[in-house]
């Protein structure tokens, strides 16, 4: 299987002057996690809703301050794009996007953009074309992160960053209860750019005394956005004897990147695109 055979085209593209909100109002109206930048005819990168996340939730730069319609996708884009060939292996593509920790790469036929193939792609091909050749805990991750609904989402943005992924799970004790990904944090109404998380104004009042009445001693602000705030609950989970096909299946038709592996309510792996990903690579197409 050829990398043309699974490629996205035409590509949904942005220029580096576009504003961030474009480049997120046409990744929600289009469905998609990520806009190639071109300039001048020419792919110089890529936005993703992980770049949104990461480039606006942290920092202290001024630019950080102004409404998400003034600021340039250049901002926030990622560079250093990785292209292909149409005709080059499936597996091959799957362990470039490994190799260098990526989501998509940019199809290349000749100097002109031909598509884009990204861990989606390989999603759906892995269920449509290798049901049988693996169950869910041959593929999964053991080593999940997870935080409680009362974590910071400050915390949950640590997380992501620090691990290099794309979601966490929220649970009690070792029951899944819920997730939030790149999307939830990136989509997140940010009314403090600069501090990267929404903030909630905090009112202290000086202690009363005698028969005064309570007066203002000062206002703050704090981080009070929690997981709970912001997680999609009712998580979707499947088992470690599944068929793998049958979870990438899962993932395409609700529109998820991640499923929790759950024996006996207990949490024991996760299923990302990523391992999906390592499944082509390994399993050869």
């Amino acid at each position: 299987m050829k990398v043309a055979d699974v490629m996205s085209s035409p590509v949904m593209a942005i220029t580096p002057a576009d504003p961030v909100a474009r480049a997120k109002n046409l990744m929600l109206r289009y469905r998609v996690k990520r806009l190639v930048v071109i300039d001048r005819g020419k792919p110089i990168g890529v936005v993703s809703m992980r770049d949104l996340a990461e480039r606006l939730g942290r920092g202290t730069s001024t630019w950080r301050h102004r409404p998400i319609d003034h600021i340039p996708v250049a901002r926030v884009m990622s560079g250093g794009l990785v292209g292909v060939a149409p005709g080059t292996d499936l597996g091959k593509a799957a362990k470039l996007m490994l190799r260098h920790g990526i989501s998509s790469l940019v199809v290349l036929d000749g100097k002109k953009l031909a598509g884009i193939v990204t861990k989606t792609d390989l999603t759906r091909y892995f269920a449509k074309q290798l049901g049988g050749r693996a169950k869910v805990r041959e593929l999964m991750s053991t080593d999940i992160v997870t935080v409680n609904r009362m974590h910071s989402l400050a915390h949950v943005v640590e997380l992501m960053g620090k691990h290099g992924i794309s979601r966490v799970i929220v649970a009690e004790g070792k029951k899944p209860i819920g997730i939030v990904t790149e999307s939830d944090v990136a989509l997140t109404q940010l009314e403090k750019p600069a501090k990267g998380i929404r903030q909630r104004r905090v009112r202290y009042t000086r202690k009363a005394e005698r028969a005064d009445r309570p007066r203002y001693r000062y206002v703050n602000y704090g981080a009070l956005l929690t997981a709970d705030d912001v997680m999609k609950p009712g998580l979707l989970t499947i088992g470690g004897e599944e068929d793998v096909a049958r979870a990438a299946s899962l993932m395409l038709e609700h529109g998820i990147s991640g499923l929790s592996v759950v024996e006996d309510e207990q949490l024991v792996g996760i299923l990302t695109k990523t391992d999906l990903a390592k499944g082509v690579a390994k399993l050869g197409v």
